[in-house]
């Protein structure tokens, strides 16, 4: 994959961590957040390094209440906001968390600025176990979390009955998602499998790391220890003493299982097919093989 970015001017740089709801984005956010810090233990309630953009942070920098505009006219600022974030920093880098698929406003402008972006580490996982996750994350059926992942339409965040706390974030399809930040070519990008990070955390934290060119905490025993930090059975231990924050209300936990394969057990045949059908030429893409 691409490079990261250099810094060509004053200000941060913004280094996305990307991927569809349900793909490993918290798991790698709390070991990078661990590493960080010289890979010592984490709680997983303190303030992340990587936060989802929020209507409070469009309402510090532009002094606007965000409920006074339309979603359309709140989608046209999302890149202006992006580089005002990336200048009032006083950090060389910074980390965001993405679940929006790469996407241009309607005035064609890409949404994550080139100019302030180190670039993008994309997370992908098997779409079937995403299924299976997804499911469990919204108290859904899994026959509608297969359609969700299927429509185009999917935006996480939006309506127009209530505010969220979040700006909101188009997904589209599980496959326009993934092709959109691996086909985005003015963006540097790291492809990181959710499977191997489960078969060896401490070397995809290592490649993380040196893409973004980070450099706080790095070191073959600062990533040991963050992934170990960030092993799931500690991850659902904490979630079991203390909660977890970012666990949506109708779910039963967030940190659930944590593991590859459970797709093909759990989905029945004809939603197997359905996952296929839908995804199968990107599934192919990324090495997914067909049940």
């Amino acid at each position: 994959m691409s490079q990261a970015g250099t810094d060509p001017r004053s200000g941060a740089l913004i280094g996305w961590l990307a991927s569809y709801p349900k793909s490993g984005n918290t798991w790698l956010r709390i070991m990078l957040h661990s590493m960080r810090k010289g890979g010592t233990p984490i709680d997983i309630n303190e303030s992340p390094d990587a936060n989802i953009l929020n209507r409070a942070e469009f309402e510090e920098h532009f002094g606007i209440e965000s409920s006074d505009l339309t979603l359309a006219e709140i989608d046209e600022t999302r890149p202006a906001l992006h580089r005002a974030l990336a200048r009032a920093s006083k950090e060389s880098l910074i980390l965001r968390k993405v679940h929006d698929r790469c996407w241009r406003t309607s005035s064609g402008e890409p949404v994550f600025p080139p100019e302030v972006s180190r670039g993008a580490v994309y997370i992908v996982r098997d779409p079937r176990d995403v299924a299976v996750s997804l499911s469990h994350h919204m108290q859904v059926s899994l026959e509608e979390s297969v359609r969700i992942m299927g429509d185009s339409a999917t935006t996480m965040a939006r309506s127009l009955r209530k505010l969220y706390a979040q700006l909101d974030q188009p997904l589209g399809s599980w496959s326009q998602h993934v092709t959109s930040w691996l086909d985005e070519a003015n963006m540097p990008l790291l492809l990181v499998r959710y499977e191997e990070m489960l078969a060896d955390s401490a070397s995809e934290l290592s490649r993380v790391a040196d893409f973004l060119g980070l450099q706080e905490g790095k070191g073959a025993e600062a990533t040991r220890k963050a992934a170990a930090a960030a092993e799931f059975s500690n991850l659902r231990r904490q979630e079991d003493e203390m909660g977890f924050r970012e666990k949506p209300p109708m779910a039963a936990r967030f940190f659930r299982q944590g593991r590859a394969g459970e797709g093909k057990e759990v989905l029945p045949a004809h939603l197997l097919r359905k996952i296929e059908t839908d995804h199968g030429e990107v599934m192919g893409r990324l090495g997914y093989q067909p049940c």
